[in-house]
C-alpha cells in the first residue's frame, strides 16, 4: 500500500525551512540595493536644453557612481526574480479560495519580470552614459541619458500590473494584510500616472513624472511588508512542524 501524497510544505516540490526564509527575506535584500543603487546612479540629468558643459560635468561628477549604482541594481534585479517567484507562489495559495487569483498571480509575476527589467536597464544605461567621464561627448551623453525615459516607462508599466494585480489579489484573498494590499494599489495608480509624460513630452519636466518617485516608493515598501510577512509566515510554519520536517 502506498502513502498518499500530502500537500502544502511536505509536498516534493517544497523548499527546505531554510531556503523559504532565505528567498522571504529577498524581498528586503532587493529594497535596500535597488535604493541605494538607484539613488548612486545619477538619474538626475541635466535639462536636455542644458549646454554641452553641463552635461560633460554630470558624466564627470557621476562616472563612479553610476558604476557603484548599476552594479548594486543588477544585482537588485537578482534577487527581485527569486523574490518574484516566492511572491507568486504565496499569491497562488489563494487560488483554491479566491475566484480568478490565478490569472492575478500571473500578472504580478508577469510584471515584475517585466518592471525590474525596464528599471535595471535604465540604471545601466546612464552608468554607460557616464562612463567615459570628462572625456564623454555630451552629444553622446545627452543622447543615451535621454533615451532611458524607455526603460523607465517600461519599468513603469510592469511595476503598475504586479502591485495592482497583488493588491486586488491582497484585498480579496488576505493572504497579506490589508493595509499591505492598499499600499500596492496606491503604487500602481502612481506607476501609470507616470504614464501621461508622453502626453506632455518626456523631454519636458512634468508633474506627473513625479507618480515614478511615489510608485519607487511604495515598490520599495511593498517588497520590505511582504518580505515580513512571508518570513514570519514561514517561522510559524516551521515552528508546528517537527525539526526533522522542517529542515527536510
Amino acid at each position: 500500500m502506498t502513502t498518499p501524497r500530502t500537500t502544502s510544505d511536505r509536498s516534493a516540490e517544497a523548499l527546505p525551512t531554510s531556503w523559504q526564509r532565505l528567498l522571504a527575506l529577498s524581498g528586503i535584500a532587493f529594497a535596500v540595493l535597488l535604493v541605494v543603487g538607484f539613488f548612486l546612479s545619477g538619474g538626475d540629468t541635466p535639462d536636455y536644453t542644458a549646454a554641452d558643459q553641463e552635461w560633460t560635468t554630470w558624466a564627470e561628477n557621476n562616472e563612479l557612481k553610476s558604476r557603484i549604482g548599476a552594479f548594486l541594481t543588477l544585482i537588485a534585479g537578482f534577487v527581485f526574480l527569486h523574490f518574484a517567484g516566492t511572491i507568486r507562489t504565496v499569491l497562488g495559495t489563494a487560488e483554491a479560495t479566491v475566484r480568478g487569483s490565478g490569472q492575478l498571480a500571473r500578472t504580478a509575476f508577469a510584471g515584475a519580470v517585466t518592471g525590474i527589467t525596464g528599471i535595471t536597464m535604465a540604471i545601466v544605461m546612464i552608468a554607460g552614459a557616464s562612463a567615459a567621464g570628462a572625456d564623454a561627448d555630451p552629444v553622446v551623453i545627452r543622447a543615451v541619458a535621454s533615451a532611458t525615459v524607455g526603460p523607465f516607462l517600461v519599468a513603469a508599466m510592469g511595476f503598475a500590473a504586479l502591485l495592482a494585480a497583488a493588491g486586488l489579489l491582497t484585498l480579496r484573498s488576505g493572504v497579506f494584510a490589508r493595509w499591505i494590499g492598499i499600499v500596492a494599489l496606491l503604487g500602481a495608480v502612481a506607476f501609470f500616472v507616470t504614464f501621461f509624460t508622453l502626453i506632455v513630452g518626456p523631454g519636458e519636466d512634468s508633474v506627473f513624472g513625479y507618480g515614478f518617485f511615489v510608485g519607487f516608493l511604495a515598490i520599495a515598501i511593498w517588497s520590505i511588508a511582504t518580505s515580513i510577512a512571508r518570513y514570519r509566515a514561514v517561522a510559524t510554519t516551521a515552528q508546528e512542524m517537527p525539526a526533522t520536517e522542517a529542515d527536510s
